[in-house]
């Protein structure tokens, strides 16, 4: 089963408005997303940022792009530090939000589990009752297979983008570690492609659809091109994953 994962598209009211390396933030997911028609993915999974100033056509914009690209997937849609939740839900499709499906059940014994870690600040935290709720679901369904969606990243990157953590991810990562059918985490908010196997389950941090960071101790912009996640979620509970980068 295909799933893909974008992140941190950072649009703008101003469709031609650009950002770090001179990127502009709607012509590369528009350009990202004709890739991602391609691979004919089940799901498209959205890991938050969407909109680069929190305004009402910042997320029509991303609705629209969607629809023209014609992507024939499910998709699914969780908060990032950046994004203004009033507006992303008044102006998104309400079947793509984690408010209406906070779990998305798939073939093949998948579980995919979108968690929002947005709070007031650029850190993020996932709330008591949430991390309650994962436990619990998870212990029904233990004999199944598990993918987690976050925002915000679960383990250090290394460098600069830590001071915006997760700040209570010792108690999320305590329920990955306590439940062996957790098999992947995936998240964004970094800029930057890493993996990560920690015991039983793959940490994954996606791309951004536009600027990357680079991942050091000071701020900097990396030169590698906007991008995306492919994950394959096999029947035995394995996963393989890739990353897709767009061309000049």
């Amino acid at each position: 089963m295909k799933i893909i994962q974008i992140s941190d598209c950072h649009l703008f009211a101003e469709i031609t408005k650009v950002g770090y390396n001179n990127i502009n933030p709607f012509h590369s997911l528009k350009k990202l997303l004709a890739n991602v028609k391609i691979h004919q993915p089940e799901v498209v999974l959205v890991t938050g940022d969407i909109s680069g100033d929190g305004t009402a056509q910042s997320y029509q914009h991303f609705s629209n792009l969607l629809q023209q690209a014609e992507i024939n997937s499910r998709i699914a849609v969780i908060p990032g530090n950046h994004d203004n939740q009033q507006q992303l839900s008044a102006n998104i499709n309400p079947e793509y939000l984690w408010l209406q499906h906070s779990q998305l059940v798939l073939a093949k014994q998948w579980h995919i589990h979108l968690l929002n870690t947005q709070t007031s600040q650029s850190v993020g935290k996932l709330s008591i009752g949430d991390l309650n709720g994962l436990s619990e679901y998870i212990n029904r369904y233990s004999n199944d297979y598990h993918l987690l969606a976050a925002h915000h990243h679960p383990i250090p990157c290394g460098g600069w983008m830590d001071k915006h953590e997760w700040t209570n991810r010792q108690q999320f990562n305590a329920v990955v570690a306590n439940n062996p059918s957790i098999k992947g985490v995936i998240y964004g908010h970094i800029h930057t492609a890493l993996e990560e196997q920690v015991k039983h389950c793959l940490y994954m941090a996606c791309p951004s659809t536009c600027w990357q960071f680079a991942n050091q101790k000071s701020f900097a912009i990396s030169h590698l091109k906007p991008g995306f996640r492919v994950i394959n979620l096999l029947e035995n509970g394995q996963i393989t994953t890739s990353i897709h980068r767009i061309e000049e």
